[in-house]
């Protein structure tokens, strides 16, 4: 008659299993720390992507902006330059303009006085126009006390290029000595001695507000 073991062989199979159920849950934790090693490292992986990415568009935007700043930069230093260029050429302009209605003055003084005096026949002469700032004095002499009269309203309304006109006339006789010698006794004619003060506002180039030097102009 054969005898079997039965708890022995139960024994051994019981240790198989534990061994086999130890092995087996080692391999398991193994597999998931590889599984969690792997998922860090892909996680980190992704991350340095993303980081060496977002680096580089920072960097590249930077360097935009850098080079727009010089850009800028050159562009303003451009602007100043235009702008001071300009600026000296409008001095410039004023200057020659200043300088022609300087060297026209006198010119356009005497020009306008003469457009005032009277015309025709009229008994009328000038002795002298002198300056001194923007006051103007006008001395002359003439038979006809009416034809002063018009010559000083034509200053008068003159649009404002004569202003505060005063004039002042002295009559006088005067004695003129007969053309011929033999003709016996002298003739005796009335004169009408006039002088006439105002301020003369000369046309300025732009930005001239100088005073206008003391000159004297004799006239014919």
């Amino acid at each position: 008659m054969i005898r079997v073991n039965l708890l022995e062989g139960t024994a051994e199979q019981r240790v198989s299993v534990q061994k086999t159920k130890v092995a087996a849950k080692r391999g398991q934790q193994v597999f998931m720390l590889l599984s969690a090693l792997i998922i860090a490292t892909i996680a980190l992986g992704i991350d340095f992507l993303w980081v060496s990415r977002a680096h580089a568009d920072a960097k590249k935007e930077f360097e935009k902006e850098q080079e727009q700043s010089i850009q800028l930069e050159a562009d303003n230093k451009r602007k100043e330059q235009l702008e001071s260029e300009l600026k000296q050429l409008e001095e410039r302009i004023k200057l020659i303009k200043q300088l022609r209605a300087e060297q026209k003055g006198p010119v356009a003084m005497l020009s306008a006085i003469n457009e005032r005096m009277p015309g025709g026949l009229a008994d009328f002469k000038l002795m002298s126009v002198s300056q001194k700032g923007s006051r103007l004095q006008i001395i002359g002499v003439s038979a006809n006390q009416q034809v002063v009269a018009d010559f000083a309203r034509q200053l008068e309304f003159s649009n404002g290029l004569f202003t505060n006109v005063l004039p002042s006339i002295e009559g006088s006789e005067v004695r003129l000595e007969a053309a011929d010698k033999k003709t016996e006794g002298e003739e005796t004619i009335r004169l009408f001695k006039f002088t006439i003060d105002c301020d003369y506002n000369k046309p300025r180039a732009e930005g001239d507000t100088g005073d206008t030097k003391p000159a004297g102009t004799p006239a014919k």
